[in-house]
């Protein structure tokens, strides 16, 4: 039975066809995912004072939210190794959030729930503090850290022992009057003499 070549020529160029337009949907599979990742990750790249574009590109969006987060670029190829990978890439989420002013509880929903915590911290109010939030806890606080160190930072100074004063020397007949001169006579028996208002003294 001869088959002929004509039968070969149609199925190569359905199975051609059918190639292409698997590729075809790949590319637009793919650009559709870059470009909804592109816009996620766009307010974030503005935030930081990158290019808004570059949150667009591939690879190169990766490496440049590892310099958003602190990490060096190398990083991203950490992200690459199996298992380990999973690890680097915590680490650097839970960078991005605290570049961000976050904290760990929104690292989980970083890793997540990347489709809702990302939009929020791009176009939330969250604004970028620096890598790895460096200035967290010194942008924010440093109202509260300022008043602080003037108002409670001193140690507390306990105060010096204050002893009871002397009362007034009292005058005698126009003489002050001193204890001591008399304390020898109490202490023996014997009382210092009255006086009158006129000055004269009982005997």
């Amino acid at each position: 039975m001869v088959i002929p070549l004509s039968s070969y020529s149609s199925s190569g160029s359905e199975s051609a066809a059918a190639a292409g337009l698997v590729l075809l949907l790949m590319v637009i599979y793919f650009a559709v995912v870059f470009a909804i990742v592109g816009v996620l990750y766009m307010g974030m790249f503005t935030k930081a004072g990158r290019p808004a574009w570059a949150a667009f590109v591939p690879v190169y969006n990766s490496i440049k939210l590892m310099e958003i987060a602190g990490r060096p670029w190398y990083w991203f190829l950490l992200t690459l190794i199996p298992f380990a990978g999973i690890y680097f890439g915590i680490v650097a989420l839970h960078d991005l959030s605290k570049s961000f002013g976050k904290d760990a509880g929104y690292t989980v929903g970083l890793v997540l729930l990347p489709v809702v915590f990302v939009p929020m911290l791009s176009y939330g109010s969250a604004p970028y503090l620096g890598p790895a939030a460096g200035r967290q806890f010194v942008a924010y606080p440093q109202a509260y850290g300022q008043g602080y160190g003037q108002g409670y930072g001193q140690p507390y100074a306990q105060p010096a022992p204050q002893g009871y004063a002397q009362p007034p020397a009292q005058q005698y007949n126009g003489q002050p009057f001193n204890a001591q001169q008399y304390s020898g006579q109490q202490f023996s028996g014997q009382q210092p003499p009255a006086q009158q208002p006129d000055g004269q003294q009982y005997r």
